[in-house]
Parts: structure tokens; sequence; C-alpha cells
């Protein structure tokens, strides 16, 4: 059995009170030269401002600033929740198409994303994406064209700038019949019956 003839010496109390009193000091440092210019915005050595601690404190800062005025929309509030719908449409090839419509009123919103699942070559699809007023009893609807391209997926936003029908125009322009998935959320009422059962 080995016995230890050296005990560890327990520190005196003039020891203790010297650790204590560096602890002190070191934590004061850094309340004052770190916590203060950060947290309180308040720097009494300069320190913040010599090393950029300053610029931490600065980008926690926040100016409220007014909505931009002159009929820009940036939020809409509505009183039923967004919905949400994938609709897988098929066409026929050789010019096989349908147009596929949604009721929107004037602002409603809605996000799409529309592919067609197989197809050899995009510029064999041709897609236009716009709005109408609702048909016209005896007068004349007027249309606005958003978008007019070939290609084989789209993707985007779009805000109603009218009351009315908005929508795509398919167009299959390749030899074999295609399914295009177009996946919607947002404010919008769909048009039922479009597609053609089999």
């Amino acid at each position: 059995m080995n016995i230890d003839k050296n005990p560890t010496e327990q520190p005196s109390k003039r020891t203790i009170w010297r650790m204590l009193g560096g602890s002190l000091t070191v934590a004061t440092l850094a309340l004052v030269l770190f916590v203060l210019p950060v947290e309180f915005k308040y720097d009494p050595t300069g320190f913040g401002r010599l090393v950029g601690l300053d610029q931490l404190a600065a980008a926690t800062e926040w100016t409220e600033v007014e909505m931009p005025e002159g009929g820009v929309n940036i939020v809409h509030f509505y009183d039923t929740p967004f919905r949400t719908d994938t609709v897988d449409i098929p066409l026929g090839g050789n010019d096989g198409d349908l147009e596929y419509k949604l009721r929107m009123k004037e602002g409603d919103s809605v996000v799409y994303s529309w592919r067609v699942l197989d197809i050899d070559n995009p510029d064999w699809f041709y897609s236009e994406f716009h709005g109408h007023t609702e048909t016209p009893t005896g007068g004349v609807g007027e249309v606005m064209f958003y978008r007019r391209e070939t290609g084989s997926t789209e993707n985007g936003t779009f805000i109603a700038p009218f009351e009315g029908i908005h929508g795509w125009y398919l167009q299959n322009q390749s030899e074999n019949p295609v399914v295009v998935r177009l996946e919607l959320a947002g404010f919008y009422e769909v048009i039922p019956d479009q597609i053609p059962t089999p």
C-alpha cells in the first residue's frame, strides 16, 4: 500500500481572495469591453468601436418604414384558407389541346408549376397563359396574354389584374400523346369538367 506522504495543500485564504479578485476583474473587463457595446450600445472605453463590435450592435437596430402607397398591394388577407390542386391533363398527339381555367377575383393570387411528363422535344409543346373577362352577353369581352411560349415546363406566381377567367391553353404538337401535370396553390376556383373523361 502506498501512502501519499505529500498531501495536496489547501490554498490559503489569501490565495482564494486573489483568485476571486482575478475572476471579478476578468468578468468586469468582459462586461465593459464586449457586453456593453454589443448588447446595450454603450461603449465607455471606445474598444467596441475600435474592434468593430459597434457594428454588431448596429445590425440589431430596426427602423420602421411605411408600406408603399399608390396602389401597390403587398399583402392580401382572405376569409378562407388557400387551396391546393394537382391535376394531370392528358393531351393527344398532333395538336391535341385543352384550355385549363381558373376563376379569380381581382387581387387573388396563385403559385403554379406545370410540366409535360414525357415529350421528346420541348419545342413541340406550345402554351399560352392568359386571362379574360367573364363571357359577356351581347357585348365585347377583354383578353390579356401573360405569356406565349414553347417549352415543356413553366413555374410562376400570378396576381389576377381583374376579376375573370385566367388559365393556360396547352397544345401538344408532337405525334405522341402526353400528360401535363399542373400543380396549384392559392386563392382561386377551378372551373369544373374541363378535362374530358376517356
